[in-house]
């Protein structure tokens, strides 16, 4: 049996057997009712959208528990979530991970220019093993790390000697910005994200999120198999600008929505390009005055 047929084969289980106990179809953005099926993959699950906030997501929905589980034992998605030997993060170390998929100088230039300085604080909200974080606190910000993978967040903790929280109620104090990349995208309540920084943020704080873009009008972009590959198992929601803008406002923030690759006038100047048609997503939201 090859890997990707028993991946297809585990999948096909899981959804059957979560088919079996949840027929909750409701929005998990906004608890809404009005969801329609937009196309279904290996029969027992499928991609919903809410005609109320506009986000997409699968169902059968996951359940917190299980969930949690998962990250904890069984997620695994390359270097994300593989922690390197200690001679391999030398090396990355040494480079500042330079030529690295996970490289955060995009996001490093991102953070300036929405107006963050050096020694402003800052939440890594999904942390993983840290290389994100470690390379914020270089850039010199105040960085805490808050992740739920146990394992992932003692290596952050250990070997890049991050300040990594078991709970981002254990912050000592509010931060400028609630910093997430390629998390909401996993979450199965995607609200996490605005409570959290409601809890967290200083006054004139900013919340900066990352994703990959599941705007409706990519899939005539890119391809319907293309389009369909960025929701699954470990992605159960499809994260639109439209969606995160209402989101925002439901949440009481106001919020600008760029896409890859990113313009930092723009982003200055809080001015949204015409279309958002980029891989990935980029939400900028402070809170409404």
């Amino acid at each position: 049996m090859t890997l990707l047929y028993a991946r297809k084969l585990e999948y096909f289980l899981w959804g059957a057997n979560q088919a079996l106990t949840s027929r909750d179809a409701s929005c998990p953005g906004c608890s809404g009712l009005d969801t329609r099926v937009l196309r279904r993959k290996y029969i027992v699950t499928a991609l919903r959208e809410c005609g109320s906030c506009g986000l997409r997501f699968r169902t059968p929905k996951d359940d917190q528990n299980a969930l949690e589980n998962f990250y904890q034992k069984s997620y695994s998605q390359g270097f994300t979530t593989d922690c390197p030997s200690d001679e391999a993060l030398a090396a990355l170390c040494s480079t500042n991970f330079a030529g690295c998929e996970k490289n955060f100088g995009d996001y490093v230039g991102v953070l300036d220019a929405i107006g963050l300085n050096s020694g402003d604080s800052i939440l890594d909200f999904g942390a993983s093993w840290g290389y994100g974080s470690w390379q914020l606190k270089c850039a010199g910000f105040e960085v805490f790390s808050y992740e739920i993978s146990r394992p992932r967040a003692e290596y952050a903790r250990t070997k890049l000697h991050c300040n990594t929280l078991d709970s981002v109620k254990q912050l000592p104090q509010r931060v400028r910005c609630m910093f997430s990349s390629h998390v909401i995208e996993h979450l199965p309540n995607p609200n996490i994200i605005w409570e959290i920084a409601n809890e967290v943020l200083t006054p004139d704080g900013v919340i900066l999120c990352f994703c990959p873009n599941g705007d409706p009008g990519r899939e005539s972009r890119i391809g319907a198999k293309q389009y369909h590959r960025t929701w699954g198992k470990v992605h159960p929601l499809l994260i639109s600008p439209r969606f995160l803008r209402n989101a925002s406002k439901r949440h009481g923030f106001s919020s600008k929505i760029y896409s890859t690759p990113y313009r930092l006038d723009m982003m200055r100047e809080r001015v949204e390009a015409q279309t958002i048609v980029g891989d990935e997503l980029c939400m900028v939201a402070s809170r409404l005055s």
